[in-house]
């Protein structure tokens, strides 16, 4: 999948994704918004919202599922799952069983790639990234992420040639880096201004990786000239008027947009951070919004909190997507969804 652009016009330190989210940002109700996001604002606004099937709802009451923090899907339809809190992965079945648990002590797992029987795991504090074939943990391999604050955020991607990093530290800079398979680094792409621009996972575009912004609607496709980007037209959010008074220095932290995304086919399905329900916006190659998806029958839950998405193309216009959730309670939703025929 390759996202082309078109002429259309961190500061949290720590290694979970956090931002001001709505339900907890709203002390100050600004109202303005910044041209580019009245565009968008209005081409969502124009865009009929489409419901999703639910496949299955589960809330996981057990010691070892507090924190879920990233998902994967493989090519069955299982789901993995990692806990932060925990140091563990889950493995679920397609009727959300999880048949399968490994602990990484100390590992706060992320969860870095997964093809088949192997699951690749990244640890940020360790900086290694463990390989694991059908859930037993066979080897490791330590990443050149640099001394570096332990306090900086870090993410790890798999490729066939060996892995991907975003390292964002305010000592030694802001970086892409692209490792053989030893964990060396044989190129690094040097990421200007704030850190928190940048703020979000790494993702397979499969011709091109793309940084994810959680705190911008944007997206970085990384090229072999480097970082390129492309906005998001069509994103909309009741924060945006929130972002635009940090940009003015009216506030001191930027509000979360979107928790995550995932690519599935020629679609990217992002994660909009709304209070109260799932809401997933769905844009073409070119950026531009083409569907509004949400669960079906929406109620307004102030403490509804998704962390990350996975979605992938089980037909031609056929989707399975599913979400990580930390609150109310801690669970995974799992979602098909059919594009609908023009």
């Amino acid at each position: 999948m390759t996202f082309r652009r078109t002429s259309l016009p961190f500061l949290v330190l720590s290694i979970v994704l956090t931002g001001c989210l709505p339900s907890s940002c709203n002390r100050v109700k600004p109202r303005d918004i910044s041209s580019a996001d009245s565009t968008s604002r209005a081409l969502a606004a124009s865009m009929p919202v489409d419901t999703l099937e639910v496949r299955f709802t589960r809330e996981y009451d057990r010691e070892d599922f507090l924190s879920p923090r990233t998902i994967m899907m493989d090519d069955a339809g299982r789901l993995f799952v990692s806990d932060t809190r925990t140091h563990t992965i889950h493995r679920i079945t397609a009727e959300g069983d999880i048949d399968a648990s490994l602990e990484l002590a100390e590992s706060i797992p992320y969860l870095a790639g997964q093809r088949a029987d192997t699951t690749w795991v990244f640890a940020p504090v360790l900086g290694r990234v463990y390989r694991l074939e059908d859930m037993v943990a066979v080897d490791s391999t330590d990443l050149d992420l640099g001394a570096g604050d332990e306090r900086s955020l870090r993410w790890v991607l798999t490729t066939d040639s060996g892995f991907v990093s975003k390292v964002l530290d305010d000592a030694e800079g802001n970086r892409i880096a692209f490792h053989d398979l030893s964990g060396a680094i044989e190129r690094r792409i040097d990421l200007p201004a704030a850190s928190w621009r940048y703020a979000g996972f790494l993702r397979d575009g499969g011709e091109q990786v793309l940084s994810l912004s959680g705190f911008l609607p944007f997206i970085y496709p990384v090229t072999d000239n480097g970082l390129d980007s492309l906005r998001l037209m069509g994103f909309d959010s009741p924060m945006l008027a929130r972002f635009l008074q940090f940009e003015r220095g009216a506030t001191e932290q930027p509000p979360l947009l979107s928790g995550s995304a995932a690519v599935a086919g020629e679609w990217l399905f992002v994660l909009n951070m709304r209070p109260g329900w799932l809401h997933i916006d769905v844009f073409s190659q070119e950026g531009e919004l083409a569907y509004i998806l949400t669960q079906p029958d929406p109620a307004f839950n102030k403490e509804y909190y998704p962390t990350d998405i996975v979605a992938r193309e089980v037909a031609e216009g056929s989707f399975e997507i599913a979400v990580t959730i930390t609150e109310p309670a801690p669970g995974v939703q799992s979602y098909s969804w059919v594009m609908p025929r023009p």
